[in-house]
């Protein structure tokens, strides 16, 4: 009897490793970084200095946000955390320390080697990734109805463990059927 309860106490414990494990191989968290600054943003009460072009119109708009505004404003890289779904975990190769050639940078690159909404996601820092300076990712998605990609980038500044959004930018395409595709872009400053 005492063999049985020791092996059931092995079993649950080798499974609770393997849960641990599985639950640990997240490429970055994503969602968290963008809630920590969405945070940031609305308690140091940021403002927004916003440029969008679609095709060959531009608009230009400065606001005060608030933390459902900036919410809003930064769900589109929320998207970028389906890289940690069950089903992407194995797809990705990570390169890390890799000296980027245009600064002084290292680059952790998640690179996809199956077919992911996200064939790439990169992140520029100095030093440790704790010193986070750049995030640039691609999007892309593709149904019957429509194709959309776009290259997401987020600048930061800060001290090291906490980056502070400084700017982002956006540029994509997305094509409806039976339609023409349309280009846009989105540069946004942060002020404090």
């Amino acid at each position: 009897m005492k063999v049985i309860a020791v092996l059931i106490s092995v079993v649950l414990v080798v499974s609770g490793c393997k849960q641990q494990v599985i639950k640990e191989k997240r490429y970055l968290n994503v969602d968290s970084l963008i809630s920590s600054q969405i945070d940031y943003l609305s308690n140091a009460k940021a403002s927004l200095t916003k440029e969008a072009a679609i095709g060959d119109k531009t608009s230009f708009s400065t606001k005060l946000l608030d933390s459902t505004s900036w919410s809003l404003e930064l769900d589109v890289f929320r998207q970028l955390d389906l890289i940690n779904r069950p089903t992407f975990r194995d797809a990705y190769v990570v390169t890390d320390r890799v000296k980027d050639a245009k600064s002084n940078l290292l680059i952790r690159s998640y690179e996809a080697q199956a077919g992911s909404p996200v064939p790439y996601l990169r992140l520029y820092y100095m030093e440790s990734p704790l010193r986070l300076k750049r995030l640039e990712a691609f999007y892309q998605e593709t149904n019957s109805l429509y194709s959309s990609q776009r290259k997401l980038a987020m600048y930061f500044e800060g001290d090291p463990g906490k980056p502070h959004l400084k700017s982002y930018s956006i540029e994509g395409d997305q094509k409806l059927m039976l339609s023409d595709s349309v280009h846009y872009t989105i540069q946004a400053k942060i002020t404090l």
